[in-house]
């Protein structure tokens, strides 16, 4: 599960991030930590923050590792302590400098979300909702006066550093806080606002503790949002899974790593059971292609006709299908692919084509990575008729995203991409093995 707090500086965002994380034994990220790490090593290394073209070139070499010791994060970049350099004023403003470059923010987004996909975490940040996680499971935003937030920063910075004190003025604070609001709000990336569907959070009343009950509050009461199947599709949906659940005693595992939205569905494929199967082992509606010729096969399809199957004709063309797809993945979508091509003979895993990875570059989704127990089983590709009874398990793996494989030249990332799509179902498939 990963929750997402975004807000302008001041507004309690690290402290209570950390508060949620410890209260619900999640992981914390510190996303501001990042940009002032970069911040950090170009005042080292003397560059202008204002420099883009030197800042850009210097993220080549920036070598950011976090570290918990004695049960406290540590920030490491170029193996040197950080933790508490980065904490400064002058620091603070380099990093919203060096935030507004494209560049930097791919390149530390790249391990924001690798980190996100690993582990329960909480993301605090300025587009955590918005940008880097725009499917995270609970989206808060946090708000307060300017006033309130530059009070808060000056009781801070005077209580870390008190020889400050006759240099410091609270107008100065003000003043700062407005204009890096001013920045946040107004970059051509990644700019700072509320997502659509996140709480707002009033701080300027709240006590620290408050705030982390409130959101603590909000995530017990939290379910995934799925929108609601429609009706004709709820009714086949629940029947086949009452059909599967007695007579193949289906049981599905990893779902907590579906995710509402637009992606491809990817899995084996060696049995006409395993497109029923899967469409209803996922809480939500999908789509699939299938040829015409399936449509006329007795009892699967009317089923298949319902539970949202595209017909595809003998004379369609790769390209004609890929469009198609895509088309539905632009909507927002669910999608079954199923990447071999063909059903197994033999009902092991056969080698996967580039089609689900062009898909996933051109829709910018995720593949959610599953394999099918027992289907091949209960209805092999050489038997006309199935069995009616068995054993079968559809297991769900951690989705795959795209952004993963940007940095490599196109060609070079679709067949990278699909090595992974095959290998995460290869290893669905070992896990599900006896031990």
């Amino acid at each position: 599960m990963i929750i997402a707090i975004d807000g302008p500086a001041g507004t309690g965002k690290s402290t209570v991030a950390r508060g949620v994380a410890n209260r619900l034994g999640f992981a914390f990220f510190d996303t501001g930590a990042m940009y002032r790490s970069v911040a950090w090593k170009a005042l080292q290394e003397g560059i202008d923050p204002a420099d883009s073209v030197k800042v850009i070139a210097m993220m080549s070499g920036f070598d950011f590792v976090i570290r918990t010791e004695k049960g406290e994060r540590k920030y490491f970049v170029g193996g040197a302590d950080v933790t508490s350099a980065i904490r400064t004023r002058e620091i603070a403003n380099a990093a919203s400098q060096v935030a507004v470059y494209p560049e930097v923010r791919q390149y530390l987004v790249k391990i924001q979300r690798k980190f996100g996909r690993s582990v329960d975490a909480v993301f605090e940040g300025r587009d955590m909702g918005t940008v880097v996680f725009p499917d995270a499971d609970l989206k808060i935003f946090l708000t307060a006066s300017a006033e309130v937030r530059a009070g808060r920063r000056y009781r801070e910075l005077l209580g870390k550093f008190p020889d400050l004190a006759h240099s410091l003025s609270f107008d100065q604070i003000l003043k700062e806080t407005v204009q890096r609001d001013q920045s946040d709000e107004t970059r051509v990336t990644s700019p700072l606002k509320k997502a659509s569907d996140a709480i707002l959070i009033d701080t300027s009343e709240m006590t620290v503790d408050e705030v982390i009950d409130k959101i603590v509050e909000l995530q017990s009461q939290m379910q995934r949002r799925y929108p609601p199947m429609k009706w004709s599709y709820a009714i086949v949906y629940n029947l086949a899974r009452f059909f599967f659940k007695v007579f193949f005693r289906l049981e599905i595992r990893g779902l907590h790593h579906f995710r509402p939205g637009a992606g491809l569905v990817c899995a084996n494929h060696t049995s006409y059971y395993d497109p029923p199967v899967l469409s209803i082992s996922c809480p939500e509606e999908v789509h699939f292609l299938a040829k015409e010729s399936l449509f006329s096969v007795p009892l699967l399809g009317p089923l298949i006709q319902t539970l949202n199957t595209h017909p595809v004709s003998r004379s369609a063309g790769d390209i004609q299908i890929l469009k198609q797809i895509t088309q539905l993945l632009i909507e927002g979508k669910k999608v079954i692919v199923f990447p071999e091509g063909a059903r197994s003979f033999d009902g092991e895993i056969q080698p996967f084509e580039r089609g689900v990875s062009f898909l996933a570059q051109r829709a910018k989704c995720p593949v959610f990575p599953v394999y099918i127990q027992g289907a091949f089983a209960a209805w092999p590709r050489k038997k006309k008729w199935p069995k009616l009874f068995g054993k079968m398990i559809c297991v769900f793996g951690a989705p795959i995203y795209w952004d993963e494989f940007e940095g490599l030249p196109k060609r070079e990332a679709e067949t990278a991409h699909a090595a992974r799509c095959e290998q995460a179902i290869r290893d669905l498939k070992k896990s599900l093995r006896p031990r």
